[in-house]
C-alpha cells in the first residue's frame, strides 16, 4: 500500500503527467469562447482568435514532450504563450474578453514548472501585456475600459499565479525531502543489514568485502577501497577495492601491498587516521596521492577514517564524484566506517588474543613437561653423579650400576625431549599432517613400534576449527600414550568423523583395560592424569566425553565436539 502510494505521488509529480493536465485545461478553457460564438455571433477578429487558440492547443497536443523539454530548457519561450494570450485579449473585446480562463494557462505554466519566483514573473508581464490589449481594444471600439474590471483581471493575475506557485513551491519541498527521506531510509537499512552482516563475518577479508559491497553495490557509489592499519609498522595496506558493477580493483599484489606510512609523509590518507577526521581529495591524479588514481581509478577521494577507541584501524576511501555536498550520504558513509571499524577491530583483537592464548597455552605445556619430568630427571643424573664421583676410585664396582641407572634416566630423558618437541603446535594442521603426526608420535614418542595403529577420517577436515584440530590432536596424543605405556594393547583403532555441525572422534584399543570409576577418582596419581586433562578440553569447547572400559576387555573415549 504503501508503495502503491508513493507511486501515485511521483505520478501526480511527473513534469509530463502535469503538462497533460495543463493542456486539457486549454481545451476546457475554450468552452466560454465557443458559447459566446453562439450568443454574439461570429465575426473575422473572433473567428481568428479562436484558430490561433485552437492552434496553439494542437500543437501543444501533438508535441508534448519535445514542448515540456523545451520550455523547462528554455524557460523564455514562455514569453510566445504571453504573447498570444494578449494577442487574444485585444482580438475579443478587451477588458470582457471570453479568453481570461485561457489567458491563466501560461501563470499555471509557469507555476508549475518555476514555482513562486516564476509565476509571480509570469503574471507582472502578462499584466504589461493585457493593459495595452485592453486600452487598445477599447479605442478601438470607440470607448474606454471598465478599470474595474481591468484591476479585478490583473489583480487574478497575480493571486492566481501566487497561489498556484506557492503550492508548486510546497510541492517540490515535500517532494526533495520525501527523496532525502527516501534515500535516508534505504542508507539506514544498508547500515542495518551491514551491523547484522558483519557480526557473523568469520575474518577481517570477509567485512572487507561486506563493507565494500554496502557503499558500491547498496549505495550506488561508482568505487570503493579498504585499508588496514598494521600497528606493529605503523603503516597502511592490504588494501581491497571494488567497482559498483561488482569487479574487483586491486587484484594485483602492487596495489594489495601498497604501503602508506601513518606519519606526515603518508598525506591526507594518514592525516585523516592521525586526526579522526573526515578528508577530501578533489583531484588525485593532480595531488601528492596519485597512487589512488593510478591504482584504484578513483579521481574525487572522499577518505573516512576506521577508528576503535581512538586506535586507528583502517581507512575508507570512496569514489565521491557528485555526492560531494550531500550530508546525508556523507553521514551513511561515516556509521558504515564505523561499523566497518568495530567489526574489523573486534575480529582482528579476537584473532590476537586467540594467538596469544594459543602461544600461553604451549607455553604452560612445555613449562609443566619440563618442571614435571625434564628438571626432576636431570636432578637425579646430577646426584648420581655426584655420588659416583665420590665412590671412586675406591669403590668402582658400585658405580658401574649407578651410572647405568643415570643413563636410562638420560634415554627417558631424551624421549621426553622430543616428545615437547613433536607436542608443539604446526601452524597449519591439515588431515594429512594430522595422521602422519599422530603416527610419528606412537613410534618415536611412545616407541610403541609393535603397537598398529589404524587412522579412519570422514568428512570435511576443513570446516574444524583450529581449537578444535588443536583438542582433537592433543586428546589422540594423551590417548596413544596412555595406549602405549599402560594398555599392553596390540592395536589401537582411531575415527574421526566430521558432520554438518558436530565432530566425533572414537578410540578403541584391544588392552587390559582397567577400572574408569577407580582411575579418574585418584586425583593425584599421574599415571592417569591424562584422562582428567582430555575431559576438561571437551568441557571448554562444550562438548561431551565418554570412556568405556573394564578390567580385561580393553578400552574406548568417544568425544563429540560442536564444529
Amino acid at each position: 500500500m504503501k508503495t502503491a502510494m508513493v507511486q501515485g505521488q511521483s505520478r501526480l509529480t511527473n513534469p509530463h503527467h502535469v503538462f497533460m493536465l495543463l493542456t486539457l485545461y486549454r481545451w476546457l478553457s475554450l468552452i466560454p469562447p465557443l458559447v459566446t460564438f453562439f450568443i454574439s455571433g461570429f465575426s473575422r477578429a473572433t473567428i481568428l482568435a479562436f484558430l490561433l487558440a485552437v492552434s496553439a492547443n494542437i500543437l501543444i497536443s501533438l508535441f508534448p514532450r519535445q514542448i515540456n523539454r523545451q520550455l523547462r530548457a528554455r524557460p523564455y519561450l514562455l514569453f510566445l504563450d504571453l504573447a498570444l494570450v494578449a494577442g487574444l485579449v485585444f482580438l475579443t473585446d478587451g477588458w470582457h474578453s471570453p479568453y481570461y480562463l485561457y489567458a491563466l494557462s501560461p501563470l499555471l505554466v509557469a507555476a508549475f514548472y518555476f514555482q513562486l519566483r516564476g509565476a509571480l514573473l509570469a503574471a507582472l508581464v502578462l499584466s504589461f501585456m493585457y493593459l495595452p490589449a485592453v486600452v487598445a481594444a477599447a479605442r478601438l471600439a470607440g470607448g474606454g475600459p471598465e478599470w474595474l474590471a481591468v484591476v479585478t483581471a490583473v489583480v487574478g493575475f497575480f493571486l492566481i499565479g501566487g497561489a498556484f506557485g506557492y503550492a508548486s513551491s510546497m510541492v517540490r519541498r515535500l517532494r526533495q525531502a520525501r527523496d532525502e527521506l527516501t534515500v535516508a531510509h534505504r542508507d539506514l537499512e544498508v547500515i542495518h543489514d551491514l551491523t547484522v552482516s558483519l557480526q557473523s563475518a568469520a575474518d577481517v577479508e570477509e567485512v572487507q568485502e561486506r563493507v565494500l559491497e554496502a557503499v558500491t553495490f547498496n549505495l550506488g557509489f561508482e568505487r570503493a577501497v579498504v585499508g588496514l592499519v598494521d600497528q606493529d609498522r605503523e603503516i597502511i595496506t592490504g588494501w581491497v577495492g571494488r567497482a559498483l558493477n561488482g569487479q574487483m580493483i586491486s587484484e594485483n599484489s602492487q596495489s594489495y601491498l601498497k604501503q602508506v606510512p601513518l606519519s606526515r609523509e603518508g598525506g591526507p590518507v594518514a592525516g585523516a587516521l592521525r586526526f579522526h577526521e573526515t578528508r577530501q581529495i578533489m583531484n588525485c591524479s593532480d595531488s601528492s596521492d596519485k597512487w589512488i588514481s593510478r591504482f584504484f581509478g578513483i579521481t574525487h577521494c572522499l577518505i573516512f577514517p576506521m577508528v576503535l577507541r581512538e586506535h586507528p584501524v583502517g581507512v575508507l576511501l570512496v569514489d565521491a564524484a557528485g555526492y560531494e555536498d550531500d550530508a546525508s550520504r556523507m553521514q551513511s558513509l561515516n556509521s558504515i566506517a564505523s561499523q566497518a571499524a568495530v567489526a574489523i577491530g573486534t575480529t582482528m583483537m579476537c584473532i590476537d588474543r586467540a594467538q596469544r592464548l594459543a602461544v600461553q597455552e604451549e607455553r604452560l605445556r612445555i613449562a609443566q613437561d619440563i618442571h614435571d619430568v625434564v628438571s626432576q630427571s636431570l636432578f637425579g643424573i646430577v646426584y648420581t653423579l655426584d655420588g659416583s664421583l665420590k665412590l671412586l676410585p675406591e669403590q668402582p664396582e658400585e658405580v658401574i650400576p649407578e651410572l647405568e641407572r643415570a643413563l636410562r634416566v638420560a634415554e627417558e630423558t631424551h624421549n621426553e625431549v622430543r616428545q615437547s618437541i613433536l607436542n608443539i603446535w604446526p601452524s597449519q594442521m591439515t588431515a594429512v599432517r594430522f595422521t602422519d603426526g599422530l603416527r610419528k608420535y606412537t613410534t618415536d614418542v611412545c616407541q610403541a613400534g609393535d603397537l598398529q595403529l589404524l587412522f579412519q577420517m570422514n568428512g570435511d577436515f576443513e570446516r574444524l576449527s583450529p581449537q578444535a584440530r588443536r583438542c582433537l590432536y592433543r586428546i589422540a596424543q594423551e590417548s596413544l600414550t596412555n595406549v602405549a605405556h599402560h594398555a599392553h594393547a596390540t592395536e589401537v583403532a582411531i575415527r574421526l568423523d566430521v558432520q554438518d555441525e558436530q565432530a566425533k572422534m572414537t578410540i578403541e584399543d584391544d588392552g587390559r583395560g582397567f577400572d574408569p570409576d577407580m582411575v579418574l577418582v585418584r586425583d593425584y596419581d599421574r599415571e592417569h592424569f591424562g584422562l582428567r586433562g582430555i575431559q576438561e578440553r571437551v568441557r571448554i569447547l562444550g562438548g561431551t566425553c565418554e570412556i568405556h572400559s573394564q578390567n580385561g576387555s580393553g578400552s574406548s573415549i568417544v568425544v563429540d565436539i560442536p564444529v
